[in-house]
């Protein structure tokens, strides 16, 4: 299982601990409008759980891989960790920690650290100090950073960011195309990891994210999907008739494809393995593959990693029925369960 489908414990804290700020709306920036239940309204007690105090975190994946994008610039230009410290009039110890994404990167350091390296490339350049601010800006999911943990607010902000993704899914309808009846349902199971209150929270969240499929510049999601996830009963038999509607209904939306696996296809490759390839349109931010379990969010970001779960997403798309029959496999399900 994976982020991106099941609603996690109550433990996430707010990157760097840092004071409470007004968070802009994400599905506002693609041009939805906000609804109740996303990001919380004023003074509910959603929001006033946001506002506790919270600890410092690991380093968001987003911070790392600017950090790590600097690093090679500074390699490219021919300055060692110590050289470029000097001329940017830092500590050795702080270049290697913003390296490392483990410091907050604001757009005049950035600049002038592309200064010092002779990054003269003006696309370039723009886009490595729109990433410094995308990254520094607040995203909409940290009004519920206290009710959802770390690692899933981190895979967010990297959904938030990514123009496609691919995934595979084994036990449980993928988070993006669950009805709030089976999120709830899901989250209840963990009631005995998360409160009442962060069920609430947990379905606005998996609502929000939702947005991402709609509006001028949508997600583009492909999903292969074992018919195990839509077999079995979360939330009983009418919770799975409204989640096999919704399936069918978001498979018909052009910039979703949904495959099903039946379990006549026998063995294939990635079997027994949820995962999910993030893709991004920014140069600098390189596809990666999330991978999920109980207690944490596991990131897989070289190339040949990431090349060896895309060839594994095209055989499982081979193993699977087409979109077509797919489509044509939800519609009898549905009409099996009617009957």
């Amino acid at each position: 299982m994976t982020s991106a489908d099941v609603p996690g414990p109550a433990t996430g804290t707010a990157p760097d601990g840092e004071p409470e700020e007004h968070v802009p709306g994400g599905p506002e920036e693609r041009g939805g409008a906000r609804e109740p239940g996303g990001p919380a309204e004023p003074g509910n007690p959603v929001e006033r759980a946001a506002r506790v105090p919270a600890g410092p975190s690991a380093p968001p994946i987003r911070r790392r891989r600017l950090g790590a994008a600097l690093r090679r610039l500074r390699l490219a230009a021919g300055l060692t960790l110590q050289g470029a410290a000097e001329r940017l009039e830092i500590s050795d110890s702080t270049l290697s920690r913003l390296e490392n994404g483990q410091g907050r990167l604001r757009r005049i350091d950035v600049s002038a650290a592309l200064d010092v390296y002779g990054v003269v490339d003006e696309e370039l350049r723009t886009t490595l100090l729109n990433l410094t601010g995308q990254i520094r800006d607040k995203g909409w999911w940290q009004y519920y950073r206290r009710a959802i943990p770390e690692p899933y607010a981190d895979y967010i902000s990297v959904e938030a960011a990514a123009t496609s993704i691919d995934a595979h899914t084994v036990q449980l309808v993928h988070g993006l195309l669950q009805t709030e009846d089976y999120t709830r349902a899901l989250a209840e199971a963990w009631r005995i990891r998360a409160e009442p209150l962060d069920v609430d929270a947990l379905v606005a969240v998996r609502r929000t994210r939702q947005r991402m499929l709609g509006g001028a510049d949508p997600l583009r999601l492909r999903v292969v999907m074992h018919e195990g996830a839509l077999r079995q009963r979360v939330g009983g038999r009418e919770v799975m008739r409204g989640q096999i509607e919704r399936v069918i209904e978001e498979s018909r939306r052009p910039n979703i494809i949904i495959q099903i696996i039946t379990h006549s296809a026998g063995a294939y490759s990635g079997l027994d393995e949820p995962f999910a390839i993030v893709g991004f349109d920014n140069p600098l931010e390189h596809d990666v593959v999330c991978l999920d379990n109980l207690t944490r969010t596991h990131f897989l970001e070289t190339v040949d990693e990431v090349r060896n779960y895309a060839s594994v997403f095209d055989q499982l798309r081979a193993a699977a029925l087409s979109p077509e029959r797919s489509a044509l496999w939800l519609a009898d399900l549905l009409t099996k369960m009617e009957s």
